[in-house]
């Protein structure tokens, strides 16, 4: 492992510049005259060479997505809530961002981007579960919030995530009153923030959820929502059996056993039998025609567990 101070002169002068003044590849480039490729690669050069242990237990996709969410590169909510959760569900992710910001916070104490704790040991990341007088209390993927400090302060990776999630689900009540009928008498009790958020997302269908088991009286449904261009889901489910102790739901995107991809962990289910919580989906859903709700015993499942749960994606 290489320290920062052993870094080649450029490189150094790029993560410092980057970090220290929080601008993108693109505004150093302008005043160095220089192509912000030439930028990209000495920051991306130098954090290959700091943490190279770490590093080696993911793929290049992988350390290009963390290495951009570090230098503070993701302009995008999106982007940076999927790299939360993947910082926060794979131990690799979250051990090579924390090697790297032990040494990076040299540059720029107090600059680096939150990394979040590790999802719990089943490494699945955490549904935002709607909860009374604060949707966001629960999120796992998206918690607090950050102002800006002027044109060029660094994007929060908290605050992106969070608002984005927030008007999400701040409008289910909404969303799911236009898409079943549009004339429930709750919409006249909605408040202003739901309305307002109702406007900006945009309600793109509704799944109803189906459980495999003839005699199972669980059922449920799931809204697919949008918003500037990123898409999440918001499950309501009721009948759900309660948790009983280290077992939990998840939820899955399917196509068949060896093609799936765990998208959260649901909340617990209590003694009400009822499920509920909302997360964003990955830009690779729409290759799934499946989504299915399952309960997990192992502590990192591979592929999904029994289902509870399944209904039609069709994106």
């Amino acid at each position: 492992m290489s320290s920062v101070q052993e870094l080649p002169p450029d490189q150094r002068a790029a993560l410092t510049v980057l970090l220290r003044q929080g601008k993108t590849h693109e505004e150093v480039a302008g005043l160095l005259g220089i192509p912000p490729q030439a930028i990209h690669d000495r920051a991306h050069a130098a954090l290959a060479v700091l943490a190279p242990a770490q590093a080696r237990g993911l793929d290049a996709s992988q350390r290009e997505e963390i290495g951009e969410y570090l230098l503070g590169q993701q302009r995008d909510a999106g982007e940076r809530l999927r790299t939360r959760t993947l910082l926060a569900s794979s131990p690799p992710a979250g051990d090579w961002a924390r090697a790297l910001a032990s040494q990076l916070d040299a540059l720029a104490p107090g600059a680096l981007p939150e990394i979040p704790p590790a999802a719990g040991s089943d490494g699945v990341a955490d549904t935002a579960a709607p909860a009374a007088g604060d949707p966001l209390s629960q999120a796992g993927a998206a918690p607090g919030a950050e102002g800006s400090q002027g044109e060029h302060a660094r994007p929060s990776s908290r605050v992106g995530g969070a608002l984005l999630l927030a008007a999400i689900i701040a409008a289910v009540v909404v969303v799911i009153v236009v898409v079943t009928d549009g004339k429930s008498s709750k919409s006249k009790n909605t408040s202003t923030a739901s309305t307002t958020a109702a406007s900006k997302v945009k309600a793109e269908g509704r799944i109803a959820l189906h459980p495999p088991d003839p005699s199972s009286h669980s059922t449920g449904t799931i809204q697919i929502v949008s918003e500037g261009g990123k898409r999440a889901f918001v499950i309501q489910a009721e009948h759900i059996p309660a948790n009983t102790g280290k077992d939990f739901y998840a939820i899955w995107l399917y196509n068949s056993p060896s093609s799936a991809l765990a998208l959260s962990k649901a909340p617990r289910v209590g003694a009400d039998h009822k499920l509920s919580g909302a997360a964003l989906l990955p830009n690779t859903a729409a290759d799934y025609h499946e989504i299915l709700l399952t309960r997990e015993t192992s502590t990192r499942p591979s592929r999904p567990g029994p289902v509870v749960l399944r209904g039609v994606l069709g994106l």
